[in-house]
Parts: C-alpha cells; structure tokens; sequence
C-alpha cells in the first residue's frame, strides 16, 4: 500500500501537469474534489454504515478542510509552473516546517540534532530552487507555501486529536471541498467542463486517483510503521523527476538533484529521530532492581 501511495502521488502530479493551461486551476480543483467523493462515500458506507458522515471532533474538521485546502490549491498551483520533481521535492519537504512550527505552536523541545537536520534541509530547499545556474523562478514560493499549509495542518490535527474514523473525515473534507469549488467555478465564470475530450478524462481521473490515495494512506499507516510510510514516501521525489523526464521531457539541474537529496535525508533524519523520541516516551519505565 505504501508503494500504491507513491504511485497515486506521482500520477497526481503527472494529470496536473499534462492538464496545463488547458483547464482553469478552479477547475482542475473542482473535479480533483467533486470526482474523489464517489468512491469515498461508498468506502465511508461500507466501513462505518449509517454512521458514515458521524463526526465528533468538528473543529478538527473545519481545520483539516480549510488547511487542506489552501496546501491543495498552493501544490497545484506548483505543479502547473515548475518542474514535476522540483515541485514534488518541495511540497515533501513539510516535514522541515513541521519541525520549525512545532516549539512555536505546540510547545515541544527540538534537540540540536533535528534543529541541524532543519538547517541542513532548508540548504537543500535552497538549491532546489535553483539559484545558481539563472533557473531561479519566485514560482517555487508556491511550493514552499505548500509545504508550509502542510506542515501547519500536521501540527494542529496532532494537537486537536483524531477522534474520528479517516473515511468520515476524508469524506466530508473532499466533499466540503466540491461544493466550495463549485460554488467559486460558478461565481468566477470559469467553465464547469472543457470541448477536448482528453482534458476531461484526465480531469475525472485526478479524482478518482485521489481516492485511491486516500485509501492507500490510510490503509499504509494501519498496517505498517509510520516511520517506514513516512521514509518510503520519499521515494516519490526521485519517481516523479524521472516520470517527468520520460513522460514530459522534464530535466533537471546538479543544483536541483543535490538539493533533492539533502530534502530527502534531512527530512529522513527528523523521521527518524522523532520516532525514536516518541517509543522513548510510550516505552514503559524499567524497574530498579531490588537490593540484596
């Protein structure tokens, strides 16, 4: 599931790019919402009956839909102005913000070792934008705000708590979000539908890959570590510059390979030590022995 979950992202990223300029952003949104719901709803029925659209945690969901949002529209908006890997790598790259935004918004200590993988990753963000060889773009701000809406979203789903079942929530936040997107298509004048018939097939199946990566998620996170999801996951930088390469004759520069790399082991590191930092806590106290 963790290797169907790479997939969906890379395909995701492919239908964004090959869309273009040939449909309105709004609208690639709107169908990457409103197809999504179908499978999910049904997915949502299957696991939890009439109770399929019961939420207790409603602030959590207000918060997922409206963080969710704002990093959707932001990673899209990436996808259609930089490369496939570089936008990939810097939407991945929310677990550095994570890190940054968690003494500030939750309080925690962040030990010199995460805080110099943090450092060390923001130089690989650097380089992944380029700056050195004139290929610097400010488009890369778009994928950097997606990280950011990422990170933040993380940070305060960690702090409300997930009371809920994930096909509940997944359901209304892409369904919430279909009906939004609806509603700004209409009221923008943008069209509801484009003449090539290649567009709209590619439209309806961002959503329904975005189902599939909803239930490849979730399934992967209930039947395997999370640091071994969260690792595996990466994979999708690399995947996505030579899909782009092979699919969209996308190349990519030293600067942004070397950056790529340093984004995937700083990010890999913080994984890593955060894991190890939470069995420490969950990890019961061990007995003193008893004097003799």
């Amino acid at each position: 599931m963790t290797f169907l979950t790479i997939m969906f992202g890379v395909v995701t990223g492919l239908c964004v790019r090959s869309i273009g300029d040939s449909a309105p952003l709004v609208t690639v949104l709107m169908y990457r919402f409103v197809a999504s719901v179908p499978l999910l709803f049904l997915l949502a029925l299957a696991f939890r009956g009439r109770r399929f659209l019961q939420i207790k945690a409603r602030r959590t969901l207000v918060v997922r839909i409206a963080f969710g949002c704002v990093a959707m529209s932001l990673w899209f908006t990436s996808l259609r102005l930089l490369p496939l890997g570089q936008a990939t790598a810097l939407f991945q790259s929310s677990v550095i913000f994570v890190t940054i935004f968690s003494p500030l918004m939750l309080g925690e200590r962040i030990g010199i070792y995460r805080w110099s993988a943090v450092v060390t990753g923001m130089f690989g963000i650097v380089l992944l934008t380029n700056p050195f060889d004139g290929g610097f773009s400010a488009n890369v701000i778009f994928g950097i705000g997606g990280a950011m809406a990422g990170a933040a979203l993380s940070i305060l789903l960690r702090r409300l708590g997930k009371a809920d079942n994930p096909f509940s929530i997944a359901l209304w936040y892409n369904g919430t979000g279909g009906v939004l997107l609806t509603m700004l298509v209409l009221a923008v004048g943008a069209p509801m539908a484009v003449p090539d018939p290649t567009v709209m097939t590619t439209l309806v199946l961002l959503g329904v890959v975005a189902s599939g990566l909803q239930l490849a998620i979730t399934t992967a996170y209930k039947f395997t570590e999370a640091v071994v999801v969260a690792s595996l996951r990466y994979m999708q930088i690399p995947l996505a510059a030579l899909v782009a390469y092979l699919a969209l004759g996308e190349t990519v520069t030293l600067s942004e390979v070397v950056g790529g790399i340093v984004v995937i082991a700083s990010c890999l590191f913080i994984v890593w030590r955060e894991m190890k930092r939470s069995r420490r806590a969950d990890s019961p106290p061990v007995p003193a022995e008893p004097m003799s």
